[in-house]
């Protein structure tokens, strides 16, 4: 097994241009949300008025499954 399979939440970072950048893997997706919400909280404590606040998306990883040929 490999550690995705383990995480099957990803955190995603979207910015104001639309990239799109993975923040961290979490077991749940009650821990993916636990961690934007301390995300935002920081990145609100440190923001400028003039920037848009980011994004955070949760979205579940998909596991490919293999079919014979």
């Amino acid at each position: 097994m490999n550690g995705s399979n383990l995480r099957p939440w990803l955190v995603i970072r979207q910015d104001e241009n639309g990239g799109r950048y993975r923040i961290g893997h979490c077991a749940t997706r009650a821990e993916a949300q636990r961690l934007i919400t301390r995300l935002s909280q920081a990145t609100t404590a440190g923001a400028h008025a003039a920037e848009p606040p980011p994004r955070y998306l949760v979205e579940r990883v998909e596991t490919a499954t293999r079919t014979p040929h």
